[in-house]
């Protein structure tokens, strides 16, 4: 899934990642995500506690606007979330990858630390960076972003989705190599949107600890995400 490339440097940064999301017939939600990178070492805490097959699941959607829900018991936990039941009884989710070990750990809740290898988990540190910008999208004037200068992107990204047409509206705001706004609506539907919002930014406050994984598995072969997904989706 990832085309990451082993040998790459990730600046020495901290964020913190505003996640707003809405869907037809279901309530608005709102998370946070922190995000530290360090050389080829990455964390990523998600204090919703969602799984780590939702969590790359909703980035890698094709609309650009994450994984809806399809049966009744996801609807259902939706709905427990907006009111603070669902992250509450679930604990936060936290991934640790190192791109130089090829190594990925998995944190949630109260469990244990399970593996999954760095590559796979990589998408979830890198939302943050700007990375190749689609063609589609042209550069609409130069802003300020969390004190950065930036520019804004805008444009219109189609395709089709399980045979079913989409036009998704996407504005993006990058100051290199950050991006610091990601907004996507469905082009039909102004209440069916996915922001992805940096709202703190710290360069150079990644430390060794940040980025340690309290417990480790030793021995324990890292599992490929496909695999993962197949065996441990309700886990």
């Amino acid at each position: 899934m990832s085309q990451q490339n082993p040998q790459r440097e990730y600046p020495n940064v901290k964020a913190r990642l505003r996640l707003s999301r809405m869907s037809p017939a279901l309530p608005p939600r709102e998370s946070y995500m922190d995000i530290w990178m360090k050389g080829t070492r990455f964390r990523v805490r998600d204090e919703s506690g969602r799984h780590v097959a939702e969590i790359l699941g909703d980035l890698s959607a094709n609309r650009g606007l994450g994984v809806p829900a399809h049966s009744i018991e996801e609807i259902m936990d939706i709905w427990s979330q907006s009111q603070d039941m669902g992250a509450a009884t679930r604990g936060v989710t936290e991934l640790y990858g190192d791109l130089a070990t090829g190594e990925g750990w998995v944190l949630r809740g109260g469990q244990a630390a399970w593996p999954i290898r760095a590559d796979e988990l990589a998408p979830a540190a890198e939302q943050i960076l700007a990375g190749g910008l689609d063609k589609q999208l042209e550069p609409r004037g130069q802003v300020t972003r969390l004190g950065r200068p930036s520019t804004k992107y805008h444009g219109f990204l189609e395709g089709g989705d399980q045979g079913i047409p989409y036009k998704s509206e996407v504005t993006r705001v990058v100051s290199q190599p950050y991006l610091l706004l990601s907004e996507v609506r469905n082009a039909q539907n102004a209440n069916h949107s996915y922001t992805r919002e940096v709202v703190s930014l710290q360069e150079g406050a990644a430390a060794d600890p940040d980025l340690t994984p309290p417990t480790k598995n030793k021995g324990v072969r890292p599992l490929k995400f496909r695999q993962f997904r197949r065996t441990n989706w309700k886990s």
